[in-house]
């Protein structure tokens, strides 16, 4: 290795506080996998054209991560 080295994380402490039933209102789940994200938005509209235009008229891959 060279003069420089990454510091390692060996822990990685999370607080929660004022925390609410899922049931009571509308939330936000926070996501670090964008290209997740992008593929769950990009479904249903996939989903509406393949409906009106035929089985397998649209699609996606995605390609690495």
């Amino acid at each position: 290795m060279g003069p420089f080295q990454r510091a390692r994380i060996r822990r990685l402490t999370l607080t929660a506080e004022d925390l609410h039933p899922a049931d009571e209102g509308p939330g936000t789940q926070l996501s670090l996998d964008h290209a997740r994200q992008a593929r769950l938005r990009l479904e249903p509209v996939i989903d509406k054209l393949n409906a009106r235009y035929g089985h397998r008229v649209a699609g996606c891959r995605f390609v690495g991560a």
